[in-house]
């Protein structure tokens, strides 16, 4: 599966064939050759039944540019997760209410979780398979903890999936104003789905890539062109209290900047999905093959990984620092805050002072674009979670006729689900702040699940030759402890 495809779905936590016709193996792989085969295809009967097996030479993918752009997937998935309700709304949001006084956190918390989602997709990258099935041993000799614990999760999330719904619903109500937000926030809900059962993202995945690309150019400008003097936003980098009444969004803003940690298992499943690294060995293994790698085959692959990962980084948290400052400068000394139905045109209206009201269109066709892709990997990326759970606990569900149950059971629930807490609280704020407390909760357990993931499973010479060093993993303890410490702070000062 492309990752930024999720509507190509396979079970994340089982082999997938390889896209080829037959049992042959992929394009770029040499074909498999029998060794030992006698005269008209007959096998030497002293041959052994290892040497009758068909032999596949995987090589090394190249680093160029355009070897990194046919590799990146994972990485953009997951940054698209988090270029929707964190950017375009919790950002805009903190600038207009609290000016830069919020500023230093979005840098903090991409600091923070960075091993999070890097340590989740190396897992996958070196032992080919997704990290819920390190998950699963970890909590095998108590109950599968791990399993329950992020099923649970995935139940909670319905509040943030109406969110994100009701945020795109906002922007499409701000151009659109003949149906209430409520029944927009339903139709991207129920489109979302639509497209993923139907299998026609690709239809769309063009056109919603430039309106984003667009979009975040937008925001890149007016950032440039109203700036103020770097002086004035770089001193509010230091770590601080947050301010009087902002404790809430101090708190969403740590659960969904740069994206929630859940992501995390997602982007290992679409790892799995994008055969890259040692999961196309285990897929052709299983299928009977003998692989013999490049020498550089793992250690090009986990290069094109973290350039998937970092260039996905750091244009999302540029483009969240962007969305802060100008909400800053446009909304904070009018004392305009985005909020209810009127938050999609609070949001355009800081670019069209810019640019003139030409841009209108296409910061909502952005934003919507933005917003709905949110909705729809969600729904994906969560209901694979979802799925692996419920299999894992129970084996006997582990059939491909229970896993599209279960997959399409669960966004059939975050349907209902979701447009209860639409029609009961149409807050499109409010609504997310919650869900990013929410994540900001769950965020330690599944970081510190990623830790030991690694820590346990990478124990052949030839998987010990990636394991993080010594200080990343430090950082990475680090941001369990900053996490937990933040999650504690929030819940004892209650300002909610």
């Amino acid at each position: 599966m492309d990752p930024s495809n999720p509507a190509d779905k396979s079970s994340a936590g089982n082999p997938a064939t390889p896209e080829t016709p037959d049992d042959h193996p992929p394009e770029d792989v040499a074909p498999p050759r029998a060794t030992g085969a006698g005269p008209g295809g007959s096998s030497d009967s002293s041959a052994t039944k290892e040497e009758r097996k068909p032999t596949v030479r995987l090589e090394a993918p190249g680093t160029g540019f355009r070897d990194t752009w046919k590799a990146m997937g994972p990485g953009i998935a997951a940054a698209m997760t988090g270029i929707g309700a964190s950017h375009m709304m919790h950002a805009p949001t903190a600038g207009a209410e609290y000016g830069y006084a919020l500023l230093w956190i979005i840098p903090f918390a991409y600091l923070l979780k960075y091993c999070a989602f890097e340590f989740a997709h190396r897992y996958t990258m070196v032992r080919g398979e997704s990290v819920m099935e390190a998950y699963e041993r970890i909590g095998a000799r108590f109950g599968k903890w791990p399993l329950w614990y992020l099923g649970f999760q995935s139940l909670a999330n319905t509040f943030g999936i109406a969110g994100r719904a009701l945020g795109c619903g906002a922007m499409l109500w701000a151009a659109f104003p003949f149906m209430p937000l409520s029944w927009w926030a339903t139709l991207v809900l129920f489109s979302a789905v639509a497209v993923l059962w139907a299998g026609k993202y690709k239809a769309l995945e063009t056109a919603v890539k430039i309106c984003i690309i667009v979009f975040a150019v937008a925001v890149l400008l007016a950032f440039a062109l109203q700036t103020p003097a770097p002086t004035e936003y770089l001193t509010q980098l230091a770590p601080a209290l947050p301010p009087a009444g902002a404790m809430l969004l101090f708190s969403a803003m740590w659960g969904y900047f740069p994206t929630t940690v859940e992501v995390s298992p997602m982007q290992s499943n679409w790892a799995v999905d994008k055969k890259a690294g040692m999961v196309q060995v285990r897929e052709l293994e299983a299928q009977g093959y003998r692989v013999k790698m490049d020498e550089n085959y793992l250690r090009n692959h986990f290069k094109l990984f973290k350039r998937d990962m970092n260039i996905s980084y750091i244009v999302a948290l540029v483009t969240g620092i962007a969305f802060l400052v100008v909400g800053a400068v446009m909304l904070h000394p009018r004392g305009i805050v985005p909020e209810s139905e009127q938050m999609g045109a609070t949001i355009a209206s800081m670019y069209t002072e810019t640019f003139g009201a030409w841009i209108f269109p296409v910061i909502i066709a952005g934003g919507v674009a933005a917003l709905w892709s949110t909705v729809f990997t969600y729904f994906d990326g969560q209901a694979r979670v979802f799925e692996e759970c419920c299999v894992r606990i129970r084996r006997a569900w582990d059939s491909p006729g229970t896993r599209r149950l279960i997959y399409r059971g669960f966004q059939v629930l975050w349907l209902v689900a979701g447009m209860a807490i639409i029609f009961g609280m149409p807050e499109p704020i409010f609504v997310v702040q919650l869900a990013s407390l929410l994540a900001l909760l769950f965020a330690p357990v599944i970081f510190f699940l990623n830790i030991k993931a690694i820590r346990d499973n990478f124990t052949t010479d030839f998987e010990k030759a990636f394991l993080p060093s010594k200080l990343m993993f430090a950082w990475a303890w680090l941001g369990v402890i900053a996490l937990a410490g933040i999650s504690v702070f929030a819940l004892a000062m209650g300002e909610f």
